[in-house]
């Protein structure tokens, strides 16, 4: 018996080894909570045109996230790889709701919730996490100083996760911060909510918090010092597709893009939520060289918008683990994985399957600027596989008879936005798609009616 107790402790030192020191490492991804605690009460975040008599356990397409996906989603990170590097929390826990209806405390509640289950779920992974632009009340109104809960969060939440006092200053004025993984990459939160365009706290500011400046003088650092980085935000920088728009004031998005342009010789990779949508963009260095892969995640909510004018695509919630190498920060794969929201409804249990991976659906062994700006360029014919493939999982496979098709302008918007980040060079780019595609001459036109007039005399 000692002997077997022996033979286990040692399998499990080895085990432990090998975890430690393999070149090959995950984490997950998790964005928009939008948990809804009035879900099976007030609906306070559903379309009111569209509100659930009898709310699903799991959730509404028309509604935020209730506890119990929520708490899930959590779960399912845990069951499917608990054993990962970190985890990337990009912000929007709080529910889609008028500011009559919240207040600084109810927020505060939110954020309190949801950090406690995944320190519970997940105890001893690093998680570096950043706000959304819902967490903040009034809604959007990120200042760019100290306050209550800047000050809060990072004393009484996530201390835990940003254990490091030479960051507070920088917390405490804009809710931004870097941090090295165990295996040296540098991570870069940033707090990208203080140049959204609703955002009307920090107009006269030329560089709200000082965010930008401190944003060089960070990737400046870790380029002396031969580190590589990942970037974190919220809300993400280039044209927001099919919509055709960018989140941020320019004057703040501009400069903001220029500097990550100047250092895509080390920034290995990007990661954003805010869009309820996969994608991804590939940003390009100052030469017009393919250079960072940019990605977006889904969110946990199923929340679809609806506004006058358009109503925003049904979308089943989303959870994202990264594959990537520890010695060069390289990303080598994602797995997306998925609730069928109906499904899970219907059955009384969430069960959480892989969606997608990018090796399998898309052939790609690793996931660069190149091999992405590859994969654009297959994706410009919209009757392609890849494209196909593209659109089902931009909305995480909703139900087939709540997918909306892409049409022309949708699918010239969405290639565009792949490398486009202004928007004049986004709109040049769909002017150039639109007429560069394939429409029949005039002489095939009249040999077609002539053909047609001829059979038809017989």
């Amino acid at each position: 018996m000692r002997e077997m107790d022996t033979l286990y402790a040692v399998c499990l030192l080895f085990s432990f080894i090998h975890v430690a020191f393999s070149e090959t490492g995950y984490f997950w991804h998790i964005t928009d909570f939008h948990y809804d605690f009035s879900y099976h009460g007030l609906q306070l975040s559903c379309n009111p045109d569209n509100l659930p008599t009898n709310p699903g356990q799991f959730g509404d397409f028309w509604c935020d996230s209730p506890w119990s996906l929520v708490n899930s989603s959590v779960r399912a990170m845990a069951d499917i790889r608990s054993n990962v590097d970190f985890v990337l929390w990009t912000g929007d826990t709080v529910l889609h709701g008028k500011d009559k209806d919240l207040s600084y405390t109810i927020n505060a509640g939110i954020l309190d919730n949801v950090t406690d289950v995944i320190q519970t779920t997940l105890p001893g992974v690093p998680v570096y996490a950043t706000f959304g632009n819902h967490d903040y009340w009034p809604n959007n109104q990120f200042p760019p100083h100290n306050n209550l809960l800047y000050n809060e969060t990072l004393d009484n939440r996530w201390r835990q996760w940003l254990n490091d006092s030479s960051q507070d200053d920088n917390f405490r004025k804009g809710a931004y911060y870097t941090k090295t993984t165990r295996y040296g990459l540098r991570i870069v939160a940033l707090n990208t909510n203080l140049y959204y365009t609703s955002n009307k706290a920090i107009l006269n500011y030329t560089d709200p918090a000082d965010q930008i400046a401190w944003l060089n003088s960070t990737l400046s650092q870790a380029r002396a010092n031969q580190e590589k980085v990942l970037i974190t935000a919220h809300i993400p920088p280039g044209v927001h597709t099919p919509n055709g728009l960018i989140w941020m004031h320019l004057v703040y998005h501009r400069p903001l893009v220029a500097v990550m342009r100047d250092y895509t010789d080390i920034i290995v990779a990007m990661h954003f939520g805010h869009d309820h949508a996969d994608g991804f963009k590939v940003l390009k260095n100052n030469k017009g060289e393919a250079a960072v892969p940019i990605f977006m995640a889904p969110s946990v909510t199923p929340w679809r918008y609806k506004i006058p004018q358009e109503i925003g695509p049904a979308h089943n919630p989303g959870i994202r683990l990264v594959k990537y190498d520890r010695s060069t920060g390289g990303h080598l794969e994602i797995q997306q994985y998925y609730l069928d929201l109906v499904k899970a409804n219907k059955n009384g249990f969430a069960s959480w399957e892989l969606e997608y991976n990018t090796s399998s659906h898309y052939g790609l062994s690793t996931l660069t600027a190149t091999t992405l700006l590859k994969l654009a360029e297959k994706m410009k014919k919209p009757t392609s596989n890849e494209f196909k493939n593209y659109w089902k999982f931009y909305t995480v496979t909703p139900p087939t008879n709540l997918q909306d098709s892409c049409d022309e302008d949708c699918h010239s918007s969405i290639i565009c936005g792949f490398t486009e980040f202004e928007m004049e060079d986004f709109k040049s780019c769909k002017t150039n798609m639109v007429s560069n595609a394939w429409r029949p001459s005039n002489f095939l036109i009249e040999y077609l009616f002539v053909l047609v007039s001829y059979l038809a005399l017989w």
